[in-house]
C-alpha cells in the first residue's frame, strides 16, 4: 500500500509543477533523439554502402581487385586458368559527368557484353523485343545502355545521344537499350549505365588495365578453397575476397566520421543527465518539509528513495519514447547529411536506403535514455531519503547552511580533473577510444564535484560587476548564489555541460580549420589548381596527362605538375597513394618537408630512391625517417626507405608520397586527378584561370582554382565534412536552453518565501522583477564562465585523444574566446527571457501567501 499512496503523491506534484515535468522530460527527449537519429543515420548509411556492393556484385562470390588502380589485363587469364572458376568477367566501373546543366553524374559499368548477364541483373524494357539481345550492342564503341529512370529524368530515347566527359573531353553517346530500376539498375539513384569494358578502357585511358573482376566459382570448388588457389597464382598487390569484405572495406573507411558523430550524440545525452540531476536536486528542496513529514509518519528511506527513482523512470521511458519517434524522423535528415559527406570527401557510391527501425537501436536508445535518467536522479533521491525530519521541518533559511563545501570533496574533484588530464594527454592511443571516454566521463565528474565552490567563487568575482550595474538587486541576486552554491550549481551544471559542448565543437571546429589552412598554405599553393571533381577526389573519372600538356603550352605558365590520388592496399587496411612530379613539388614548396635536408631528399625522390610519408601515417604504423614502406603493386613489390615527413590530411589512414614516373612505372596507371600550375613572375591568376576555361570549355570536364578560390574549396569541403556536427551544435543549445528555462522557473518558485520577505520590509513589486531578472544574468554569466572552464577540459580530449585515436594526428588546441564572448550576451538574453514570467509571477505573489509556503 505505500508505493500507491506515494504515487499519489509524485502525481499531485507533477501537475502541481507541470512545466518544471514537461522541460526535464523534453530535455531527455533531445538527448535521446539526437542519439538515435546519428544511429538511425549510421546503420542506414552502412545498409547504403552494402546495397550498393550487393546489387553491382550480382551473383559473384569473389573479386580481384587492386586498390582503385586497377591491374592489367593478363591477370583475367590467369584467374580464369585457375581451377574451380566457373566464370570471370572483368569491370570497369567509372562516376562520370555529363554535359547536363544539372550535372546529371553518372555511374557508368564496363563490362564483357558475352557474360556479364550470367553474374548481373538487368531487365530490359518489354518494348525492347526487337532487341534480341541488347548488350550485343554495346559492341560499338559509343554505344551505351541507360536505367529507365536516368533516361526519364533527362528525356532521353533509344537512338538519343548523350553528351559525356571522358578522359580526353567530352564525347557523345548513343543510347542503345533502357533498362529497368531493378537490380544494377536501382544502384546510385538510378543513375548508372553500361557499355562494353575494352571500349570503357578507350574512352577512359585504362590502357589495357581492368578495375576488377567478378567472378563465380564452380560448384564443385569451395570459396574459400578457390581464394587460396588464386592467391598462389595472383601477382603481389592483387587480391581476391569476398564481395562482402569490400562491402566491409567501405565500412572501415568511413569509421572515423560514424564514431565522430556517436560520440558528439552522447553529448546531448549528458547534457539530459544534468537536467533531470537538477531537476530533481530542486525538487528535493521545494519538496523538503514534505519529505520531512513522510519521514517523520514512518515512512522508511528506502520508499522515499523509490518514491523519486520512479519519478525519474517514468520521465526517462516518457522522454525516451518521444526522443525515439522524434529521431527517427531526424535520422532521414542526418542520413542524407552523412551521404552528402561520403561522397563528397570519400568519394563512396551509395544507394539511395530509407532509415529502418532497428530494434536492438530502440531498445538501446530507450535503455540509454532511462539509465540517463536515473542517474541524473539519483544522488537527488539519495539526499531526500537521508534527510534528517527534525531538520527538514525547520524553516528553509536554518536548513540551507550547506555542508556541501567540504574539502574533502573539492580535494577529490580536484584530483579526478588533474588526474585524468594528465592521461589524456599522455596515455597512448592503442588504449582505445573506450578507455579515452572513460577518462572524458571522469573529467567532468571530477568539474561537477567542483560546481558549488566554482558557482561561489565566480559568483564572488562577478559580484562588484552586478552591484555596481544592478545596484542592490543586483548584490542580493548574487549573494543568493554565494548564499546557497549548492543550489545553483544544479542550476549551472546543464548550463556547464551544454556550453561546454557548444564550446569545445565550435573550438574543434576552429582549431581544425586553422590546421587545414596551415597545410594547404605550405603544401597546397600552386598558383592554379585544375580538378576533375568538385568532390574531393574522384575515384573513377580523371584526365589524361594531355591536359597538364595543353596548359604547359600557355605562354604564361612556368611549369604543371599532374597530380594521382588514390588508395591502395596496405598492411590489410588501405593507405592513400600520391604520387607528383616530386622536383617541381618540393621546389614549390621546399618548407613542406620535415625532419630531413630538404636538397638530398629532393634528388632522390626525383630519381624513385624514396617516399615521403604523412604525419598521421607516421603515427598510425609506427613508421619513422629511415624506415622502410613496402608496397604491392601489381606489377611487384616496391621496397622504399622513408625519406621524410609532410603534413597532409586528405586521408585519416596516411599517405604516401612517391614520384609519378614511379607510380606509372609500377602501376601502369598514367591517371591524373589534379593538375597544379606554376605560372611565371608577375602573370595574373585570374586571367591565366579564364584561359584554362576557355581552353576547356566543352571538351573536358575541368575545374579551376586559384589559389585562394582552392583553399576556400577545401574549407567547404572541411565545412561539409562537420555539417552534421553544426545540426548537433543547434541541438545542444537547444538542449541548453531547455536547462535554462528548466531550472530558472523552478529556482525562482523555490525562492517565494525569499521575495516575500523582501516585500514585507518593503520592498517595491519592481525590485523583486528586477531581482529575480538579475539573478537569471548572474547564473548565465558564472554558467559561461564555468562552461568555459569545462570546455578547456574538452577541447584538450577532443584536439588531441578523439583526433587521435579515430586519423592518426593531434589537432592543436584552440579556445574559442570569440564563440564565448558572443554568446554570454546570447545566454543572457535566454535566461531574461526564461526568467520574465517567473519575476512576473513573484511580484504578484500574495506575501502572505508566499510566507507560508514552507
Amino acid at each position: 500500500m505505500m508505493i500507491p499512496a506515494l504515487w499519489q503523491i509524485s502525481s499531485r506534484q507533477w501537475r502541481t509543477h507541470g512545466l518544471r515535468v514537461i522541460m526535464t522530460t523534453l530535455g531527455i527527449a533531445l538527448g535521446v533523439a539526437v542519439f538515435f537519429a546519428v544511429r538511425t543515420a549510421n546503420a542506414a548509411l552502412l545498409d547504403s554502402l552494402s546495397a550498393t556492393v550487393e546489387r553491382l556484385a550480382g551473383k559473384s562470390t569473389l573479386e580481384v581487385t587492386s586498390g582503385e588502380t586497377g591491374f592489367p589485363e593478363e591477370v583475367l587469364e590467369t584467374v580464369r586458368a585457375t581451377p574451380g572458376v566457373e566464370l570471370a568477367e572483368p569491370v570497369i566501373e567509372v562516376i562520370v559527368h555529363t554535359a547536363f546543366a544539372d550535372e546529371g553524374n553518372l555511374l557508368i559499368l564496363g563490362v564483357d557484353t558475352t557474360g556479364d548477364q550470367q553474374l548481373r541483373q538487368y531487365e530490359f524494357d518489354s518494348s525492347q523485343t526487337e532487341i534480341a539481345d541488347p548488350l550485343t550492342y554495346l559492341a560499338q564503341p559509343n554505344s551505351i545502355l541507360l536505367s529507365r529512370s536516368f533516361a526519364d529524368r533527362h528525356g532521353l530515347h533509344i537512338g538519343d545521344r548523350i553528351p559525356i566527359f571522358v578522359a580526353n573531353g567530352r564525347k557523345d553517346f548513343t543510347v542503345q537499350g533502357l533498362f529497368k530500376p531493378v537490380g544494377v539498375g536501382a544502384v546510385f539513384g538510378g543513375n548508372i549505365a553500361v557499355m562494353d569494358v575494352y571500349s570503357a578502357q578507350v574512352v577512359f585511358s585504362r590502357g589495357r588495365n581492368f578495375d576488377r573482376i567478378d567472378l563465380m566459382n564452380s560448384q564443385s570448388v569451395p570459396v574459400d578453397e578457390l581464394q587460396r588457389r588464386l592467391r598462389a597464382r595472383l601477382p603481389a598487390g592483387v587480391e581476391s575476397a569476398r564481395p562482402q569484405v569490400r562491402g566491409q572495406a567501405l565500412e572501415n573507411a568511413v569509421t572515423a566520421m560514424r564514431l565522430g558523430m556517436l560520440i558528439t550524440s552522447f553529448i546531448a545525452l549528458l547534457v539530459g543527465v544534468y537536467i533531470i540531476f537538477n531537476s530533481f536536486t530542486i525538487a528535493v528542496n521545494q519538496r523538503w518539509k514534505e519529505i520531512g513529514i513522510l519521514r517523520a509518519i514512518g515512512v522508511e528511506r528506502r520508499n522515499v528513495n523509490a518514491m523519486f527513482l520512479g519519478e525519474a523512470l517514468l520521465m526517462g521511458v516518457i522522454g525516451s519514447v518521444s526522443g525515439i519517434a522524434a529521431g527517427f524522423y531526424l535520422a532521414t535528415l542526418a542520413g542524407k547529411v552523412m551521404g552528402s559527406i561520403a561522397a563528397s570527401v570519400y568519394g563512396m557510391i551509395s544507394t539511395e536506403v530509407a532509415p529502418k527501425l532497428h530494434p536492438d537501436a530502440v531498445f538501446i536508445s530507450l535503455g540509454l535514455g532511462v539509465t540517463a535518467s536515473l542517474i541524473g536522479a539519483w544522488f537527488p533521491a539519495r539526499a531526500a531519503s537521508r534527510l534528517d525530519p527534525v531538520l527538514a521541518l525547520h524553516n528553509i533559511e536554518s536548513r540551507q547552511q550547506e555542508s556541501s563545501l567540504g574539502w574533502k570533496r573539492i580535494t577529490m574533484g580536484a584530483a579526478l580533473v588533474l588526474l585524468t588530464s594528465l592521461l589524456i594527454e599522455f596515455s597512448p592511443s592503442r588504449v582505445g577510444m573506450t578507455i579515452q571516454l572513460f577518462y572524458a566521463a571522469l573529467t567532468l565528474l571530477g568539474l561537477t564535484m567542483l560546481l558549488p565552490i566554482l558557482v561561489q567563487w565566480t559568483a564572488r568575482m562577478i559580484r562588484p560587476l552586478m552591484d555596481k550595474a544592478g545596484g542592490s538587486e543586483g548584490a542580493l541576486a548574487v549573494d543568493a548564489m554565494i548564499r546557497s552554491p549548492r543550489r545553483s550549481a544544479a542550476t549551472v551544471g546543464a548550463l556547464m555541460v551544454g556550453l561546454m559542448f557548444v564550446f569545445s565543437t565550435g573550438a574543434y571546429i576552429q582549431s581544425y580549420k586553422h590546421m587545414i589552412a596551415r597545410w594547404t598554405h605550405r603544401m597546397l599553393n600552386a598558383d592554379l589548381v585544375v580538378a576533375t571533381s568538385a568532390l574531393l577526389r574522384s575515384t573513377s573519372y580523371h584526365f589524361s596527362e594531355d591536359m597538364g600538356r595543353r596548359i604547359s603550352a600557355l605562354p604564361e605558365v612556368k611549369s604543371v605538375e599532374n597530380v594521382r590520388f588514390t588508395f591502395i592496399p596496405f598492411q590489410g587496411d588501405t593507405a592513400a597513394l600520391s604520387s607528383i612530379e616530386m622536383d617541381s613539388f618540393l621546389a614549390r614548396a621546399p618548407d613542406s618537408v620535415e625532419d630531413a635536408n630538404v636538397d638530398a631528399v629532393r634528388e632522390q625522390l626525383s630519381r624513385g630512391e624514396g617516399a615521403l610519408i604523412s604525419k598521421n601515417f607516421s603515427a598510425r604504423w609506427k613508421c619513422r625517417v629511415g624506415g622502410r614502406v613496402r608496397l604491392n603493386a601489381p606489377t611487384g613489390v616496391l621496397d622504399l626507405p622513408v625519406l621524410g615527413i609532410v603534413e597532409d590530411y586528405r586521408s585519416d589512414k596516411g599517405t604516401i608520397f612517391i614520384d609519378r614516373a614511379l607510380y606509372k612505372k609500377y602501376w601502369k596507371d598514367d591517371a591524373v586527378d589534379f593538375v597544379n600550375v606554376n605560372l611565371k613572375p608577375g602573370q595574373d591568376a585570374t586571367k591565366v584561370k579564364h584561359e584554362i576555361e576557355r581552353l576547356t570549355a566543352g571538351t573536358d570536364h575541368a575545374l579551376v582554382y586559384t589559389s585562394a578560390e582552392f583553399r576556400e574549396w577545401i574549407g567547404s569541403l572541411v565545412d561539409q565534412f562537420f555539417l552534421l556536427n553544426y545540426m548537433q551544435l543547434v541541438v545542444a543549445v537547444i538542449v541548453a536552453i531547455v536547462g535554462i528555462v528548466n531550472t530558472l522557473v523552478v529556482s525562482v518558485m523555490d525562492r517565494r518565501r525569499e521575495f516575500a520577505i523582501v516585500r514585507a520590509i518593503g520592498g517595491y513589486r519592481s525590485q523583486i522583477r528586477k531581482m529575480v531578472l538579475l539573478e537569471a544574468v548572474a547564473i548565465s554569466i558564472v554558467g559561461v564562465m564555468v562552461g568555459a572552464l569545462a570546455a578547456v577540459f574538452n577541447i584538450q580530449f577532443m584536439s588531441h585523444t578523439v583526433s587521435t585515436v579515430l586519423a592518426g594526428y593531434d589537432v592543436p588546441f584552440y579556445f574559442p574566446w570569440v564563440l564565448v564572448l558572443c554568446t554570454l550576451p546570447a545566454v543572457a538574453a535566454v535566461s531574461l527571457l526564461a526568467a520574465w514570467l517567473p519575476a512576473r509571477h513573484a511580484m504578484q505573489m500574495s506575501v502572505i501567501e508566499a510566507i507560508g509556503y514552507e
